[in-house]
């Protein structure tokens, strides 16, 4: 299978889920996609939670709706 999709889905299960994590942040910002801001918001409680992320560390960038 090719596509980003799956390379960073192996990237988190076979290497390293923080850096799967920061790839698939950088993808959105890359590729501009929308979000809603409960999403954003959802996002960014989880991957600060679970990595350490400061809040606007994984909002800064991204596409939201909302603005």
């Amino acid at each position: 299978m090719t596509g980003l999709v799956p390379a960073l889905e192996r990237v988190v299960t076979e290497s390293c889920a923080d850096l799967g994590y920061r790839l698939f942040l950088r993808a959105m910002k890359a590729y501009h996609v929308p979000a809603d801001r409960p999403r954003l918001v959802a996002l960014g409680v989880a991957l600060g939670e679970r990595f350490g992320y400061p809040y606007w560390v994984v909002r800064e960038g991204l596409n939201d709706r909302a603005a």
